[in-house]
C-alpha cells in the first residue's frame, strides 16, 4: 500500500513521525517509535518526543510548531548553553509501519526552549522565516567583509588546513582554557578565530599566551580534550598581507577617502 491509501484507511494505518535536528555537521535522531527505525541509513533512536499541531495563518513565514521532549534529553541539554554555533533546524517526516514512504511535514528551525518541570518545549518556526531576513548587500567599506578559510563568491579563498594547530585542553574554567601549544603563536594569533572539538565549534574573543577565552562556555569539553585553532583576521589590509600573505583576494577599499569630497562628510 501507498503512503495516501494508509494515511486514509481506517484499519491499514500505524502512523509513526520520524524528527531530525541538525546544527552545523552535528545531528540528533529521534522517532515516537518504540523500535528503531531506519530511513536512508540513519537510525532514528525511540524517546518521549511528541508535537503539537502545526500553527498555520495565512502568512506560511509565521507558521510554528511546538515539540516537548524529556528535559533530560542530550538535546534539551544544548540549549543550557546560551549561544550555538549555527541555526538548529527541524525536519519531521511521517510514515507508516512497514511502508517504505516518508514524507516531510514539517520543515523549520528551533527558535527557543522552555523548561516545564521535567519537560522541554522546543519552538519550530518555519523554514520560511528564513527567507524574512534582509539578503547580504555589498557596501563600500574598509575593512574586508569576506569570510576567511571559505572558498567561492564572498569569501577570501584561503585554505584552513596549513594554519590548523592541533592542542589538548590544559585547564579549563567555564570559557577560559589553557592551550600550551597557543603559546607557540604570539598574543592575539588566534582572536577572532575558532576553537574546534569534534563535539562543535567556538568562537575564540581573546588570545593570551597559552589562555584562549570563547565567546562562551563550550558544552561537554573538558581538561585533556583535544582541539584544533585556527586564528583571527581583523579584516585589515595589513593583517590580510603580513599573516596571510592573500593580499589579491583583499575585499575592502583600504584607500577610500575619509572624507566625502563633495559634502565633507566621513565615508567611514
Amino acid at each position: 500500500m501507498t503512503y495516501l491509501s494508509r494515511e486514509q484507511s481506517e484499519y491499514r494505518g500505524h502512523p509513526l513521525e520520524l524528527f531530525r535536528f541538525s546544527m552545523a555537521e552535528n545531528q540528533w535522531l529521534f522517532t515516537s517509535a518504540d523500535i528503531d527505525v531506519v530511513k536512508d541509513g540513519d537510525t532514528y533512536k525511540p524517546c518521549y518526543i511528541r508535537r503539537g499541531s502545526i500553527t498555520r495563518t495565512g502568512d506560511s513565514r509565521k507558521s510554528s510548531l511546538e515539540i516537548e521532549i524529556a528535559a533530560s534529553n542530550q538535546l534539551a541539554m544544548l540549549f543550557r548553553n546560551s549561544w550555538h554555533v549555527a541555526n538548529m533546524m527541524l525536519t519531521v517526516y511521517r510514515h507508516h509501519y512497514e511502508d517504505a514512504e516518508f514524507i516531510v511535514i514539517w520543515k523549520g528551525r528551533v527558535t527557543s526552549c522552555k523548561w516545564q518541570g521535567a519537560a522541554a518545549a522546543l519552538t519550530s518556526d518555519s523554514a520560511y522565516t528564513l527567507f524574512k531576513r534582509v539578503g547580504i548587500r555589498r557596501v563600500f567599506q574598509v575593512g574586508c567583509p569576506h569570510i576567511l578559510f571559505r572558498s567561492g563568491r564572498g569569501s577570501c579563498n584561503i585554505d584552513a588546513e596549513p594554519y590548523r594547530l592541533p592542542g589538548t585542553v590544559d585547564v579549563l574554567a567555564g570559557s577560559v582554557a589553557t592551550i600550551k601549544a597557543a603559546g607557540a603563536r604570539e598574543d592575539g594569533y588566534f582572536t577572532g578565530g575558532i576553537c574546534r572539538t569534534e563535539k562543535g565549534s567556538m568562537m575564540i574573543i581573546d588570545h593570551t599566551g597559552s589562555t584562549v577565552t570563547m565567546l562562551d562556555s563550550f558544552p561537554d569539553l573538558a581538561a585533556g580534550d583535544a582541539v584544533d585553532l585556527y586564528p583571527g583576521c581583523d579584516r585589515t589590509l595589513f593583517t590580510c598581507r603580513e599573516k596571510f600573505g592573500n593580499t589579491l583576494n583583499y575585499g575592502g577599499l583600504p584607500y577610500l577617502p575619509p572624507k566625502n569630497p563633495f559634502s565633507g562628510d566621513a565615508l567611514v
